[in-house]
């Protein structure tokens, strides 16, 4: 039984060339089963298209969406190309407890700056309740980054202190 093609979306595929010991990272249409397993994707890169310049705008923004999904990365098993997700494509690093903290900060202040003054969030109390929900949650956003963040450094310092002994 010929299994159907269930949908369809742009995902970043690194290939790695062992030649050069050097790794390409492109975007390709993946094409997934009905149970979700990958079914294949484009031998080839594509490229943002459209029609239109609003078209155009739809497809970049879907294009910027690959990199909220893991990179996938394209390897060889029993001699036929499959596609892996890389979970670990980005190690955390001492900066990044620090630099989420500042983007949820940035984020409290761009939401405001937008939406938060808004005529209609303060005439509609329905949106004003809503938006009060977001500046809460990216608060909270910032508040356990700032945990995890105190908590690495603790045990930072206390592996520097014991290591001095």
């Amino acid at each position: 039984m010929e299994s159907k093609m269930s949908y369809w979306n742009y995902r970043v595929i690194r290939k790695h060339y062992k030649e050069s010991d050097t790794n390409t990272y492109q975007i390709h249409e993946v094409y997934y089963k009905e149970d979700g397993a990958i079914e294949g994707w484009t031998e080839s890169a594509v490229e943002p298209l459209g029609e239109t310049p609003d078209e155009l705008r739809e497809d970049i923004r879907f294009f910027m969406k690959v990199f909220r999904k893991p990179i996938l990365e394209e390897q060889v098993k029993n001699e036929k190309p499959i596609l892996v997700a890389d979970d670990n494509s980005q190690q955390i690093n001492e900066g990044h407890y620090f630099e989420l903290m500042d983007r949820a900060s940035v984020a409290v202040d761009y939401i405001y700056q937008f939406l938060g003054c808004h005529p209609l969030m303060r005439s509609e109390s329905r949106l004003h309740g809503l938006y009060q929900q977001a500046e809460k949650a990216l608060a909270e956003l910032y508040q356990e980054a700032g945990r995890l963040e105190y908590e690495h450094t603790e045990k930072s310092s206390l592996s520097v202190k014991g290591s001095d002994s």
